[in-house]
Parts: structure tokens; sequence; C-alpha cells
């Protein structure tokens, strides 16, 4: 192989947040050209902010990342609040810990059981992996769900949460909604325990690299929103240091940023926070650590798997103690007069620290913002560990195996590259069969109690036909008629694989969705979901689409026994009729 030149190109990275591609070039057994490229168009969100008062910046921020919102809102609160001299009472500063216990426990599980582990499990998607490993992938679905339903406690809604206000949260949960959160993270503990030492089994590689490891870190608690920067190559500053020791910089092959410490590389996320405050972690945790073949600190990327479970398990105990002790208060927010100046917030997002800072003129309204997230902070770690890993692995094998590697890699730090636009693709229909006289009939008869028709869409432009189809059938006579008899009409925005949970005790379920175009004037097709397509390799949890969740739950056996999909790429009232006269009998 030695004078021999190989050109690696993924042109679209599966399994992770976002969409991105990698350039790999090998020359006399050399790497000359490593490129991580992040060809998404930069959204501009600090430009967006500018102008805007301080109470829209927590909502706004949510809109970054549906993965992690708790984050953004948790990072700019603080920020603020240190401008407008807020100080936070201990009930608001648990239940904001309370909050982020539950986006840890949606992400990590979620990372875990359905981007991370069919790598090392020699599957290409969790799908795949889900027929030979049920209980591990319902395990994970199970951890996320919890996750959500912390998370909406007090945002509302688990994606882009609106119960966050700067000073507190809207309102106090009442005892019984807490009440039986709590039963449910008491069961879901030992659910984190069977999922560490399920992982310390797995045949990881042995990589060990020298990098640098930077984190958040408090003397009294393990790090979720407050604290110093701490690394362990001696840095340790206050929050508002930031900027002096971490740049940010322009490369030619990427739209996003990166963020070099001192001018060099570093580590955020769940292996950088374990290695730097495992001592903060409690006692039940710490004694499963020393259980562990795996030991921490640890200088191998691939233990970050690990050490994602070690914070469920941290997180599911966090969340115990804060739901035991939980009193109502009447006092869910502070008041406070806005003032001018500048303030800086940096809080531990599941993949890591994100820095905030926010210049506030005396109205109340932004005049700059600076949001440095952990992906743009990893990606330049990410590259080097590329490198070194794909150098260890040996760069005379074979392509296919330098690429499966090179993915591996990636995927393994959970880069949250940017939020997906869902869009359920025409590809997927049968053949060109436009209606299906059997689908036609296959509602007729429900029992309307089991029964429901939901539009699945998001905001973006195009993708809102199910939602736009939902509000017209609650207009519509006939569907009204159906309500009354019990029939479920609902909009759900991008639910990816909390699909499962929704409908769960459904015996009929009609998901209308939107299609791209493709025979001209198509307006309404059918499509039979036994009929599908196998799903494509290119999945992720920020978008795990329709195709891809149906067919998870397939093969869980947790999918209702009648479900068809609808495509429509248009809205009218024919659709609309067509729908209807598939549970109506005239």
């Amino acid at each position: 192989m030695s004078n021999e030149t190989i050109k690696i190109n993924v042109p679209i990275l599966a399994r992770v947040e976002g969409e991105g591609a990698l350039d790999l070039t090998i020359e006399n057994s050399e790497i000359t050209e490593l490129k991580l490229r992040i060809y998404e168009p930069p959204r501009y969100f600090e430009k967006f902010l500018e102008g805007r008062n301080y109470y829209d910046v927590p909502d706004t921020v949510a809109r970054i990342c549906g993965i992690c919102p708790v984050a953004y809102q948790m990072s700019a609160s603080h920020a603020i609040e240190s401008i407008f001299q807020v100080e936070i009472t201990p009930w608001i500063r648990a239940m904001r810990r309370l909050f982020y216990c539950g986006e840890w426990l949606q992400s990590h599980a979620l990372h875990i059981h359905l981007l991370a582990a069919p790598d090392f499990l020699g599957f290409n998607n969790a799908i795949e992996m889900s027929a030979q490993y049920g209980n591990e992938v319902r395990r994970g679905l199970k951890l996320q769900a919890l996750g959500n339903d912390l998370v909406t406690l007090f945002g509302a809604r688990s994606v882009h949460p609106v119960g966050v206000k700067i000073g507190g949260f809207s309102r106090a949960p009442n005892k019984k909604a807490v009440d039986a959160l709590l039963m449910r993270v008491t069961e879901a503990k030992q659910d984190a325990v069977d999922l560490i030492h399920w992982l310390d089994t797995l045949e990881l590689p042995e990589d060990n690299q020298d990098f640098i490891s930077v984190a958040l870190h408090h003397d009294n608690e393990y790090p979720f929103n407050e604290g110093r920067i701490i690394s362990d190559h001696g840095l340790d500053i206050s929050i508002d240091k930031f900027e002096t020791h971490f740049k940010e910089m322009h490369v030619a092959h990427s739209t996003a940023l990166h963020c070099l410490l001192d001018g060099k590389p570093y580590l955020v996320g769940p292996l950088a926070r374990v290695n730097l405050n495992a001592g903060q972690l409690p006692a039940d945790t710490k004694a499963i650590i020393n259980g562990l073949k795996t030991h921490f600190p640890s200088k191998n990327m691939f233990h970050s798997i690990i050490a994602r479970a070690i914070e469920i398990h941290f997180a599911l105990i966090e969340a115990e103690r804060l739901l035991i002790n939980y009193e109502v208060t009447e006092q869910p927010c502070l008041s406070f007069e806005p003032k001018k100046g500048t303030g800086y917030g940096c809080t531990e997002a599941p993949r890591g620290i994100l820095w905030h800072r926010y210049d506030i003129d005396k109205s109340g309204c932004v005049t700059s913002a600076i949001i440095v997230p952990p992906t743009s902070q990893n990606q330049p770690r990410i590259e080097q560990d590329i490198r070194n890993a794909l150098m260890s692995l040996g760069l005379d094998k074979t392509k296919k195996e330098l690429q499966l590697h090179a993915e591996k890699v990636i995927r393994n730090y959970d880069p949250c590259i940017s939020c997906a636009t869902h869009f359920l693709d025409m590809n997927l229909v049968r053949d060109g069969v436009v209606e299906n006289s059997m689908l036609m009939d296959l509602f007729k008869n429900a029992d309307l109690s089991k029964t429901a028709i939901i539009g699945v869409g998001s905001p973006n432009e195009g993708d809102r036909l199910g939602w736009q189809i939902v509000d017209m059938l609650q207009q519509n006579e006939r569907a009204v008629e159906l309500g009354k008899k019990g029939m479920s009409i609902l909009k759900l925005d991008r639910p990816g694989v909390a699909l499962g949970e929704i409908i769960r005790g459904l015996d009929c379920v009609l998901l209308i969705d939107a299609v791209k175009q493709g025979e001209k004037g198509l307006s309404f097709i059918q499509i039979d979901v036994d009929q599908l397509i196998n799903p494509p390799k290119q999945i992720s949890t920020h978008e795990y689409g329709l195709t891809e969740s149906i067919t998870l739950l397939r093969n869980l056996k947790m999918r209702p026994e009648k479900l068809v999909i609808v495509g429509v790429n248009k809205v009218s009232k024919s659709v609309v009729t067509k729908i209807l006269n598939m549970f109506i009998n005239d």
C-alpha cells in the first residue's frame, strides 16, 4: 500500500444529528487530508436575537436544538439574570436541576440505544439491532420517554419547551403530577444499573489518546448549570473568562465554527465530565463505577458510551431526590427590573458545556449575543481523534474498514450539527399505487374509542400539510361526529420514536404526513406500512422518520393492529373526504 492513494468520501454521515460529511485522503501510508465538513447553511440565531426583548430569548434559543432545548434556555436565563441581578430562590434552582435531569435522560438514552450501540454490536442501525436486542431497545425508549416527561413537567412539552421564563418558570407543577413521575423515576434506577453493566460487557475498541478534558465543576454537586470551567491540564476559570482562553475560528471546509482552548483541541461532554467530576457523583453511582472493568478517568473516547450511562444513573438519583423533596411554591418566577449590562451563562448540555454571552440595553433588548455550542467545541477534537484512531487501526486496512471506523469515531461524540427537517419521501410508497381498496376498508367498523387520526408535521414550510388536514377535519361535521363517538384527532410535531408511547393502547391509527410530489397532480396516496422499503442507513434520533419509527415499533411488537399512512402534497376538501370515507360506511 506504500505508493497507493486512497480517497474516502462519506457524503452523508449516518446516525448523527444534522448533516455533515467526511473527506479523507491517504497517500503513501499517511493521512494528507482529513476534513469533517458541516455543509448545512448557518442559521444565524445570534443575529436573530438582536433587537429582541429579554423575555423572547428563552423560547427563541430553545429552537436551536430539538434535543437540547433545556441547556439553551438555562444558559440564556443565567446570563440574563446575572445582568438583572436576579437572585433565584432555592426552589427555582432545584427545579432547574430537575428540568436538566429530563434532558440528560432523553438525550443519553437515545444516543446510546439508537445511535452508538449498533456500531459496537455490528448493526447498521437500531432497527436492525432491535430484532436481536429488543429488550435493550425497549429499555432505551422507556428511559427516553421518562426524560421527555420530566422536561414536560416544567416545559409543557418536551420539544422546544415553553415553560421557562427569565427569573424562573411559568408555573409550579402540582404534587399529583410530581408523585406520578417519582414512582417511574424510582423504578427506572434498576434499568440504569442494568444498562451500565450491559455496556461494560461490550468489546469496545482499545484506543487511548492524549486529550484535554473540559467541563464545569462544582465543589458540592455534579455539574448541571453552575460552576467554574476546569480542565485536566490546570485550567480553572470563572465563566466570564471563557473568551480569554477559548477562541472560535472559521475553517474553509465547514459552516460551523471550530473552538480551541489556548490554541489546542479539547473534549467536552460526558467522558470529560466523568473524568473531572467523578468525585461529585452519588455514592450509589460511585459504587457501580468501582465494580466495572472500565476505569475512569479514561483516555479512551469509546468509553463515552459508558460515561453517558453513568450520567443516566446519576440523573435518576438526582431526579428522585428532588421529586421526593418537592413542595408547590406560590412564587415559581421572580419579579425584577431590566438593566443594561453584559452577562454570561454556561451550563452542561448533554454533549458538553454550552456558553452564552448577552449584551442588553436599558430597555431590556438584546444588542448582541454569542453562543458557543458543544459540537463546535468538539469538532477539532473529532478531527484529531479520527486521524489518531485510523492510524491506530492501521492505514493498510480496506477502504470499507477505514470508512466504518471513521464514522464510528464521529458518532461516538454524538455531534448535534443542527435540527433536521422532517419530510416523508415519496419513494416510500408501494410501486405507484395511489389508492388501495383493502386499505380503504381497513378502518370500517373500528372501535372509535381506540382509533386516532394523527397529522404529523413541523413548523417548516411544506411540512405542515398533515397539520392542515387535521385542522380541516376538526372543522368538518362528519369528523366532529366521529370525535363524539370516541375517535381522537391529533397533531404531532415530529414524534420520532416517541410515537410508540403516544399510540400505545390504540387498535387503529391513521397517520397523515407530507410527501414530496412524484406523479404530476398526485395529492393523496395510501401507504401500506407492511410494504415499506427497508429504512435507509441515514438515521438520526433528531429526526427518526415515520418509516424508521414504524419499523422499530413493528420489531418491538408495539405497533397497533391497523396502521396506515396517508401521504399528501396539498390541502383540499377532496383529501379530507377520502380520509373520512375510510371510517364511514356511506
